[in-house]
């Protein structure tokens, strides 16, 4: 069977599936309800002049991928789906600092509920600030037609209304459709800016001899890339565990083999888009700064996104973010006990504190390596655009969240096929 035939087959197993056939279509009615949303502009601002500031920008242009367009345009989802993520960030650190919102946490369905919720005013808040900072960045460059109050407050209200509607769009989709709904509004946000991006670097390459020498190189490394990111994030290493008891394959006191799957990259693509999202906040307060301040110019020239001090600090943050969601999605007491409980045992570990420790430096070298090779994939492509003169905003960051989301999806669907008794895509 040919590969196209084994798609195609798999294609039919989707369609004699009515619950996942409806949940697909829901959720490319709800990819083709955000597109439209980017193409309708907010009143008074100078579309022209910004999407030509945007495409000689990094930092506009990096702003631009995550909206999926919506930024040089000022429409309606302009700020996109970042000030959700923002306020996801805040509570996750604010579990950690605070153990009250930890325990509501861990009360179950209404303690999420609950948390969903305070999550979707601090949403509104950060919307309202951010829709402010776009505000008295337009009037400032000289982009608004008819700045005044009238203007901020009906883009302020039209910015944050956009965002609601995404977060609830987002929702929607992880409630009603297949995947992780906010996920894959930036899924879907970075590959509509696929196309742009490359018509732009042949652009810019266009008098150069070497384009098509470039062109293939930067495709096959894409493609190496992409493969490196497969085969990392189905990676998983494997803890055998022992079983000695009764209820095992229907055979009282026969010894049962199995083993603890870890994902070499448990955190998923979360880090990546955490740290894009927080380096992206220093960046726009130090350019709103007026020229007259201090140290302006050297921290503007730190944070541009082609500096050291830039690439260091991102890899730093994806690193900790690594560490601290790998923290929240995998728990090596939770993991010990139940093995104590199943009689469990990791074969030369004993039960209890042991195991606990175990699990403990067996995740913590995996994260690292984890860690490590997702600040790399995001960092590397910066210094080699950089040197050929590419936009930097081509690169890594985009491709892991690509990859990374789509496996994701991909597996949520064969976990609907594996169920009605279908051999799924992966």
């Amino acid at each position: 069977m040919t590969l196209m035939e084994s798609f195609n087959t798999k294609l039919r197993g989707i369609m004699k599936i009515p619950e996942l056939k409806a949940r697909i279509v829901f959720t490319l009615l709800m990819f083709l309800v955000a597109r439209v949303g980017t193409y309708i502009p907010a009143p008074g601002i100078d579309i022209e002049r910004l999407s030509a500031m945007t495409a000689q920008n990094d930092l506009l242009g990096f702003i631009n991928m995550f909206s999926g367009g919506a930024f040089q345009r000022i429409s309606i989802f302009a700020l996109g789906i970042v000030p959700y993520i923002n306020a996801s960030i805040v509570f996750s650190l604010l579990a950690v600092i605070i153990p009250k919102i930890e325990e509501i946490q861990k009360e179950g369905e209404s303690g999420r509920a609950k948390i969903s919720q305070w999550t979707r005013y601090v949403t509104i808040l950060i919307a309202i600030m951010q829709g402010i900072g776009v505000c008295v960045w337009l009037t400032s460059s000289g982009l608004v037609i008819n700045p005044g109050l009238r203007f901020m407050f009906v883009t302020i209200t039209i910015l944050t209304a956009g965002t609601v509607f995404l977060m609830w769009v987002g929702e929607q989709i992880s409630v009603n459709g297949i995947g992780n709904g906010v996920s894959l509004l930036i899924f879907l946000n970075v590959i509509s800016r696929g196309p742009s991006n490359i018509v732009q670097t042949i652009q810019i390459m266009k008098d150069s001899k070497f384009l098509i020498p470039i062109l293939l190189a930067v495709a096959a490394a894409a493609v190496v890339v992409v493969g490196g990111i497969v085969l990392f994030q189905l990676g998983q290493r494997k803890i055998p565990v022992h079983y000695v008891g009764k209820g095992f394959g229907g055979r009282g006191g026969m010894a049962q083999n199995s083993y603890i799957p870890l994902k070499l990259n448990t955190s998923g693509v979360m880090p990546v888009i955490f740290a894009s999202v927080m380096m992206m906040i220093p960046s726009l307060l130090i350019r709103s700064l007026p020229a007259t301040f201090p140290f302006r110019d050297y921290l503007v020239l730190f944070f541009d996104s082609k500096h050291p001090v830039y690439m260091v600090l991102y890899a730093l943050i994806i690193i900790f973010f690594s560490f601290f969601y790998t923290a929240i999605m995998f728990d090596p007491e939770k993991v010990a006990d139940n093995l104590k409980q199943s009689g469990g045992t990791i074969p030369g570990i004993r039960p209890g504190e042991e195991t606990v420790e175990y699990l403990e430096g067996v995740v913590t070298r995996i994260t690292w390596g984890g860690a490590i090779f997702l600040a790399a994939i995001c960092i590397l492509p910066i210094i080699v655009f950089t040197a050929a003169g590419l936009p930097v905003f081509f690169g890594g960051t985009g491709i892991i969240i690509v990859v990374g989301v789509a496996l994701d999806t991909v597996q949520q669907i064969d976990a609907h096929l594996v169920m009605k008794e279908y051999k799924g895509f992966l």
